[in-house]
């Protein structure tokens, strides 16, 4: 199947792009979740606004804090020195992301835009207190402040290929702890029982209250542990 027709427009700045971006136009980053869609016709649009060469792409850090954006692709996070040194948990979770290929076109914002609940890269932000930093209805870049000093990081999930079953991202250190299962959702409960002392064990299953279903309740309280433990929680 094909898409229905619509009208491609590459912007060449942010300005263009939101001239562009009226009724039901959609913006085009690396297209790893929305060009499938648009194929099944799942998505319909009369417009297609392609950010590429927008000038979203830098990768750097600014005042200490990460600055990444819209359209920095998976694989540039993934192979950054810079984030595997000062934001290890980014690097942790990029890694689980599609295949070498889909990291290559896919990006950083498209992950976050596209708000799949199984997503990776979305639980790790919100663990690290991300900003997002948008224009109008475009999202533009995403901000991480530097971790707390002396944190560590984890990140595990449950997957039988292809998007994960259950995960979690997490940030321990002095006085912090920073729990949050995919779909962006943090875990306040758990992360309060971390700062008071408990185990990883006991962390794990406060994160999974409320989830639907045993099994999947018990899948989540297995990644968040073994997410903990990656970060030193015993």
């Amino acid at each position: 199947m094909r898409p229905v027709p619509f009208e491609y427009v590459a912007a060449r700045s942010v300005d263009e792009a939101l001239d562009a971006l009226t009724g039901d136009a959609r913006v085009l980053a690396g297209g790893q979740s929305l060009l499938p869609l648009l194929n099944a016709r799942a998505v319909r649009t009369s417009r297609l606004v392609d950010v590429n060469a927008a000038g979203l792409g830098l990768l750097r850090r600014r005042g200490g804090v990460l600055e990444i954006g819209a359209t920095v692709r998976q694989a540039a996070l993934e192979r950054s020195a810079l984030v595997r040194e000062h934001w290890p948990l980014l690097a942790q979770a990029v890694g689980h992301v599609g295949s070498p290929a889909t990291r290559s076109r896919g990006t950083v914002g498209g992950s976050v835009a596209h708000a799949d609940p199984r997503a990776q890269l979305p639980a790790a932000l919100a663990a690290l207190d991300a900003r997002f930093v948008h224009r109008g209805p475009l999202l533009v870049a995403i901000e991480v402040a530097p971790l707390p000093p002396g944190a560590r990081t984890g990140y595990a999930e449950f997957s039988r290929g292809g998007f994960p079953d259950a995960g979690a991202a997490v940030v321990l250190a002095p006085d912090h702890a920073a729990v949050a299962r995919l779909g962006g959702v943090r875990a306040p409960q758990a992360e309060r029982a971390l700062r008071e002392g408990a185990s990883a064990r006991e962390a794990a299953a406060l994160a999974a209250e409320g989830i639907d279903g045993a099994h999947r309740r018990a899948l989540v309280a297995d990644a968040t542990r073994r997410a903990l433990e990656q970060a030193g929680c015993a």
